[in-house]
């Protein structure tokens, strides 16, 4: 089974973790400058940011699913910003058909059951059955950065519950531990300098970036358990 424990303890205990958190933390918060202060260059920055971070995530997987002895990618930025366009371009064709189809089916079964409550429990699980897909696919490709991995089909349909299933039992547990390692830090910025501040901001962003490196690490562990077996 996952362990977030061997997640978040490897991550922080990597080779220059805490260099990396800052340097990968930097333009996460030149783009909450730019928000601050409507910058007209927000979302155009922001979405090469997204790339960025895109790239540091799928490399983490990478790392750990191929039992390198690091789990962080490098200090070589355009290598993981190259990293993350060429994951969107893989990934992009799958995500929008998904997403598609999901909101499809959703606008269609909007006229069978007119009662708000009855559609909602549906579209959890619509959406739920696309994204487990999407997942499948993010895990198949972050193997060895394969675009025909991502659309195998077999492995899409054998191991999609299960990839769903560990996803989904991570959330509650990395919102444990982002209570635990952020919480206390920060009520202390909020006692001396309060927030909003620029300390706080920048601190949030360094804890993006271990977490990145957290949820690569799991779901590297449920690409391990609930894919290597299916895969081929």
């Amino acid at each position: 089974m996952p362990s977030i424990k061997d997640a978040v303890e490897e991550s922080i205990q990597d080779n220059h973790t805490l260099s990396k958190c800052i340097i990968f933390a930097i333009p996460a918060y030149y783009c909450i400058d730019l928000y601050i202060n409507n910058s007209e260059y927000f979302f155009i920055v922001t979405a090469f940011v997204f790339i960025l971070l895109f790239g540091f995530l799928i490399k983490c997987t990478f790392n750990v699913r191929n039992g390198r002895n690091y789990i962080l990618p490098t200090f070589n930025i355009f290598s993981i910003f190259w990293a993350g366009l060429k994951g969107f371009v893989a990934l992009g064709p799958i995500i929008l058909l998904c997403s598609w189809s999901a909101i499809a089916i959703c606008n269609f079964l909007s006229g069978y059951f007119p009662e708000p409550a009855s559609i909602m429990v549906w579209k959890y699980i619509i959406w739920g059955i696309f994204v487990s897909f999407i997942m499948t696919a993010y895990l198949c490709y972050a193997k060895n950065f394969k675009i025909t991995d991502a659309y195998n089909l077999k492995t899409l349909y054998k191991s999609s519950v299960d990839v769903f299933a560990g996803v989904l039992f991570m959330i509650p547990q990395i919102l444990i531990v982002n209570a635990i390692l952020i919480g206390p830090v920060t009520y202390i910025i909020w006692l001396f300098f309060g927030i909003p501040h620029p300390i706080a901001n920048f601190f949030w962003c360094m804890c993006l970036i271990l977490n990145l490196a957290i949820v690569g690490h799991y779901l590297a562990q449920v690409d391990y358990e609930a894919i290597s077996g299916d895969a081929g």
